[in-house]
């Protein structure tokens, strides 16, 4: 085999195996309890998705892709959002944008 295929399967094989380790520590890909093969399946596909989900949103917002650090930036976009609806607030859109920046991004830094 050429060096450059050999070096293309290794990066293939790394994905590979990154995605279903995040799939089982993060994505509940080994908590189904079905027999049934059409469940199963796609309970694995739900949670390799929802990784490949989380590794395009890391990118979009520019983010190193840490499956930890994509579910803080989650958690903390859900609350901000959920404080903002409690208790009535409606900020200008600039407020908004500095909150998200400032609030959600924080713990994705951090990490």
């Amino acid at each position: 085999m050429d060096g450059c295929e050999i070096l293309d399967y290794y990066r293939t094989r790394f994905q590979l195996k990154s995605c279903f380790r995040d799939g089982k520590q993060h994505a509940g890909i080994t908590n189904c309890q079905s027999t049934d093969l059409r469940k199963l399946d796609f309970h694995f596909n739900a949670s390799l998705a929802a990784v490949n989900l989380a590794k395009a949103a890391c990118k979009r917002l520019g983010i190193t892709y840490f499956i930890f650090s994509c579910k803080s930036f989650m958690h903390n976009a859900y609350m901000l959002e959920r404080f903002i609806g409690v208790f009535g607030i409606n900020p200008a859109p600039q407020v908004i944008d500095k909150l998200f920046k400032e609030l959600i991004l924080f713990t994705a830094r951090a990490a």
